[in-house]
């Protein structure tokens, strides 16, 4: 599910579950925090992407569904909480390529990034509402980042916008053709690993000071009750599967 490669002062963790377009299951999570925490220790700054043309479609569907009790919904809240908020809180920078579609939770993690390089045709969308769901992390901090109009068209909408939109909502900071992404993410990795790493590691804790997440789990995980509880929430999960 994760491939984790040091690359100089660099780890690059990767997402490597094509056959799902890299959604994560609750295991992949776990293992992106992981792999995050390891990053810190090891490296000056950590990226992150996915395998072949799809950054991440954000949480498997299933997840939602199988939330059956109160418990259920703690465990799934926490292992998104841990790693949205803890993008934030970690000691280095984490710069995301996107290589192509990011949807809901991967269209999340992109938001949580401190620096973001997209390819020219990668897709950023928020569909949680279409099944039932809602977009928590967003909903918590990407009004911020793009404005509150702009994250109301993504997440009560659900359509997608592409690279270009992105890049001028403030949601990536470069948007390059595919078989330069790479090179552009060094550019930043490259510039990032030359500063001194305790000048760095202030300039990310102080910039997230404002951003606390202070209450925020609780928001969301109340919000994941409400859902669960809910028959036309339930139903809308299960009309995604029969299509």
């Amino acid at each position: 599910m994760l491939h984790y490669d040091v690359q100089g002062d660099a780890s690059w963790l990767t997402l490597d579950r094509p056959d799902k377009k890299n959604a994560l299951h609750l295991d992949g999570w776990r293992d992106l925090r992981s792999g995050l925490d390891r990053a810190a220790d090891e490296s000056r700054v950590a990226v992150l992407t996915g395998v072949e043309d799809v950054f991440c479609a954000g949480d498997d569907i299933s997840l939602i569904d199988e939330a059956e009790t109160a418990a259920d919904v703690d465990e799934l809240v926490d292992s998104l909480c841990d790693v949205l908020f803890g993008i934030e809180s970690l000691e280095i920078p984490v710069v995301a390529a996107v290589n192509g579609l990011a949807y809901g939770g991967g269209c999340e993690l992109v938001a949580a990034c401190d620096l973001a390089v997209a390819v020219e045709d990668a897709t950023f969308a928020l569909p949680e509402t279409s099944i039932g769901a809602y977009p928590p992390y967003a909903v918590e901090r990407v009004a911020e980042t793009v404005g509150k109009k702009r994250l109301m068209e993504l997440a009560l909408t659900g359509a997608p916008i592409g690279a270009t939109r992105a890049a001028d909502w403030g949601l990536v900071n470069r948007v390059v053709p595919a078989g330069e992404l790479t090179a552009a993410v060094e550019e930043y990795t490259d510039a990032i690993v030359t500063k001194p790493a305790r000048s760095t590691r202030l300039a990310k804790q102080y910039a997230e000071i404002s951003a606390s997440d202070s209450g925020a789990r609780e928001r969301i995980r109340g919000a994941f009750q409400q859902i669960r509880s809910d028959d036309e929430c339930r139903a809308a999960t299960r009309a995604f599967f029969e299509r």
